[in-house]
């Protein structure tokens, strides 16, 4: 009876990995990179926590299968904030390592960040077991901010919500064999359509999973937390590894909560008297009177204390009547009792606690990140001052962070190492300058961080006009900065950097932004083909090399880089509609649209491929077709480019001439390189006979995609015939 089956499993099982079905689930990968064999993080590896569009990345980072007797290793394990979010290659770890090497210059020190964006300690458990047979000298823990949304959470939406210790990792153990793998994708195949989201969306995703903190959901995860947390420490013991933990540190000040609930069971007639309590506490607040406001919100807070916004109104009273210590009790409480615990709350802080003083004495070892930014901070709460948002430390915050981890590291290290003291810690200025922050990367920084407050739940939060006004001002600052640091300064920090750290993958990486926004190309692309060789694993760099290649109009080697690329990584989308383009482009239609059938296989949800496909249907005369692409498209961006495009499109076709000129104008400002709107905006333009603007548009066409040059002057002249004959191009 257990024979049986065993057989036909082992049979099944040995038969799809022989046919190449499914994917590896070690974090590590063994490579061979220039002669030498090196263990490389798995792109496939957050398979099993997430769909496979869903997937989150790891970093590119790389490390030799045999540490040479020189280094020194340190995992650092943890989510986004531990990751380096919104730019890793100024996260927490890269600066500790700076920290390590400027007052250890004899010790190698390598820092290998395995922090993943959107993971949760359910995740970090098995890095960690899988790092522990890689030779390590010291891990750094610092994780809790996903615990309610990652994987299993209490409020997540890539699966079961909360459920067992025992069924998640029996889950994710099936989900280890290549059968498991092929049931839970026959499984996502066979599942009605819901309303749980197909690719990643950001934290918008969450915004109906609101609980109660004290939800018997929410009390599940923390208690997964501190069994997972229990586990990790064990792995590190049984490996005879130390560890040291760190508390999480949170934007208590500046971020407001992003969901309030009310008390379950409060009534009606509770519920009337506290609202009519809490507005007049608002008004008061409004008016500058805190200390009234303060009264009328601590007596709402006698019917229902836990209304999250409530505690954070309070906190502010408080701060303004200098009351530092209340006001930080109020805003942790605001955090404890957010509906939508993107934030580490006080319970993950002292599971955290308790876990290091369990383990004191056992190699385990205890960073407290949160007081130590309390203590950096205005009245002893952090803000702004240290966070891009919510988690996310800026650059000061994560040298920060990163400082109080060396300070403990180097009481750990052995006295073959802290003999050649050099006795200081290096300033964050010195870190800088080896990470090469120039003024060009804290400014260039800012764009995704404000793509993400623009959307839901930080547009709903009570503060946010003030908090987006905050950080325009951060990014005025950035900006104004530029005119002290010239580009020949910017690029010299970066050629020093790079003189001391030529293996620096990111590093080049960076210059190579660096240089494309500056408009070197040819240099760019010199840095780009660098990163190829430093990881020729990953297809990014194969992809970003390609895309800059097009630009200097050398399609043959940017089509041999889009194809490594997808060589690498098949479901490649971007490399696919990338080589789709440069198809369309020499007129090779059916070619172009297999690449854009493949991507759109790959990833339904990936709104470029839409206007592809519309692109190529057009141009054969099918605006009926093309039409349908481009409302595909705009229903995955509402709002967003391809809405715009969309939207201007018709209104071509409508004849509205300057309202699809303000339209394309208004798409331009937001992205400046959709070289589509140029193209549409430029042929507009012709048509109403103003030459010389449509000359501009049509040469920044050709900025960004020189290998239009053939077939942009037939194009640009169907355009301006008649509305149904247009031909768009796009992405």
């Amino acid at each position: 009876m257990i024979l049986g089956p065993l057989f036909v499993f082992g049979s099944v099982e040995l038969a799809l990995r022989v046919a190449g079905c499914g994917y590896p689930t070690n974090f590590f990968l063994r490579t061979r990179i220039n002669g030498h064999e090196f263990l490389v993080p798995n792109a496939k590896f957050t398979f099993r926590f997430f769909s496979a569009t869903q997937a989150r990345p790891t970093l590119p980072i790389r490390m030799t299968a045999d540490k040479a007797t020189n280094t020194f290793r340190i995992f650092l394990f943890g989510e986004s904030a531990a990751n380096g979010d919104p730019d890793p290659t100024f996260g927490m770890g890269r600066y500790l390592q700076v920290l390590l090497g400027e007052r250890f210059p004899k010790t190698d020190f390598e820092v290998l960040c395995v922090a993943i964006t959107g993971i949760n300690s359910h995740t970090i458990l098995p890095i960690a077991r899988e790092c522990a047979r890689h030779q390590g000298d010291l891990w750094l823990v610092y994780m809790g901010n996903n615990e309610m949304v990652g994987p299993f959470g209490a409020e997540t939406v890539f699966g079961p919500r909360a459920p067992s210790l025992g069924l998640v990792r029996a889950t994710l153990a099936v989900k280890t064999t290549r059968t498991g793998q092929l049931l839970d994708a026959l499984a996502e195949y066979l599942k009605r359509p819901s309303s749980s989201p197909k690719s990643w969306g950001g934290m918008q995703m969450f915004m109906e999973n609101r609980l109660p903190h004290d939800h018997p959901a929410r009390l599940r995860a923390q208690e997964n937390f501190r069994r997972n947390l229990e586990d990790i420490l064990r792995a590190g013991r049984r490996a005879d590894v130390p560890v040291v933990l760190s508390t999480i540190a949170v934007n208590l000040k500046d971020c407001a909560p992003f969901a309030s609930l009310h008390a379950p069971g409060l009534g009606a007639t509770e519920e009337a008297s506290w609202n009519k309590t809490y507005e007049e506490g608002v008004a008061l607040e409004t008016s500058g009177s805190y200390r009234e406001a303060l009264a009328a919100y601590q007596a709402a807070a006698r019917i229902d204390p836990h209304y999250a916004d409530l505690q954070f109104r309070a906190g502010r009273c408080d701060l303004a009547l200098t009351n530092y210590d209340q006001a930080r009790r109020d805003f942790e409480l605001a955090t404890d009792y957010d509906a939508l615990a993107f934030r580490a709350d006080t319970p993950i802080n002292q599971a955290i606690k308790a876990a290091a003083a369990r383990h004191a004495g056992r190699g385990v070892y205890l960073v407290d990140a949160a007081d130590a930014l309390a203590q950096s901070s205005p009245a002893g709460i952090p803000g702004c001052e240290l966070f891009y948002e919510h988690v996310h430390l800026n650059f000061e915050g994560n040298y920060l962070v990163a400082l109080k981890f060396a300070e403990q590291v180097r009481r750990l290290l052995p006295n073959s190492i802290t003999a050649r003291d050099v006795g200081n810690w290096a300033s964050a200025a010195l870190c800088d300058r080896r990470l090469a922050v120039t003024v060009w990367d804290r400014q260039r920084v800012w764009q995704p961080i404000f793509n993400r407050i623009s959307s839901p739940p930080f547009t709903g939060q009570l503060n946010h006009a003030a908090f987006f006004k905050m950080c325009e001002a951060k990014l005025d600052e950035a900006k104004k900065q530029m005119s002290v640091q010239t580009p020949e300064q910017a690029r010299q920090i970066y050629e020093h950097a790079l003189a001391l750290a030529s293996e620096d993958n990111l590093l080049h990486g960076n210059f190579e932004q660096f240089l494309e926004a500056g408009g070197n190309l040819a240099q760019a692309i010199t840095e780009a083909q660098r990163v190829c060789e430093l990881v020729p694993h990953l297809p990014g760099p194969y992809y970003y090399a390609g895309s800059m290649l097009i630009r200097q109009g050398r399609t043959r080697e940017a089509e041999e880089y889009f194809a490594r690329a997808i060589a690498l990584r098949g479901d490649y989308v971007e490399a696919h509609n990338a080589l789709g383009l440069l198809l369309a482009g020499q007129q090779k239609t059916a070619q172009a649209t297999a690449c854009f059938t493949r991507a759109r296989k790959a990833d339904s949800n990936y709104a470029d491929t839409y206007l592809n496909l519309g692109f190529l249907e057009q141009r054969q005369g099918n605006l009926d077709r093309a039409l349908a692409q481009y409302d595909e498209a705009a229903r995955l961006q509402p709002q967003g480019p391809a809405d715009y495009f969309n939207r201007a499109v018709k209104l071509f076709a409508a004849h509205r001439s300057a309202e699809a000129i303000e339209c394309f104008r208004t798409l331009l400002q937001q992205v400046p390189a959709f070289w589509q709107a140029h193209f549409l905006l430029g042929a507009e333009l012709a048509a109403g006979g103003r030459n010389a603007e449509a000359r501009a548009q049509f040469a920044e066409v050709l900025r960004y995609r020189p290998d239009y040059a053939q077939i942009l002057p037939r194009l640009a002249g169907s355009v301006q015939d008649t509305p149904e004959q247009q031909s768009v191009p796009a992405r």
